[in-house]
């Protein structure tokens, strides 16, 4: 949680009980979610949070890179805690089933860079990065 404090001060937010309680249930649940999942669990620990302030909170966090974004399957957006303790680029792999995500830093998007952008005349600005696929427990069929 410290860092995560830093990461808020840093970005000039206030570390409010309601984002406490949403960075802890990232931590504790250790899976992406949706914005729906974080406000149930919220709801039971806050009288008065309403579904707006999660996503507004969410958005920060994003933005900030305390979260990450995903899009899952029908459309749904998925958020997952960044568990890399220094500000290094970085991409994802996400269980379809269980929806636990790890971090990982291997990138080789500089190697095929220059060759996407000769062939669509675009200038590539940033990426992001993410597979899917089935953990251990999922794939072992512990779920």
């Amino acid at each position: 949680m410290i860092q995560y404090k830093k990461i808020l001060k840093e970005n000039r937010l206030k570390i409010t009980p309601k984002r406490k309680g949403i960075i802890n249930y990232f931590l504790k649940n250790n899976k992406y979610a949706t914005p729906f999942e974080v406000w149930q669990y919220m709801k039971n620990n806050f009288k008065k949070i309403g579904l707006p302030t999660i996503y507004r909170n969410l958005a920060n966090f994003e933005r900030i890179g305390i979260l990450t974004k995903i899009e899952g399957t029908g459309n749904r957006f998925y958020y997952g805690l960044c568990k890399l303790k220094n500000k290094k680029h970085h991409h994802h792999v996400v269980c379809i089933l269980c929806h636990k995500v790890i971090d990982f830093d291997i990138c080789i998007f500089d190697k095929i860079k220059e060759d996407i952008e000769n062939k669509t005349n675009f200038t590539i600005t940033e990426h992001q990065f993410f597979l899917k696929g089935m953990c251990k427990n999922c794939k072992g069929g512990k779920v």
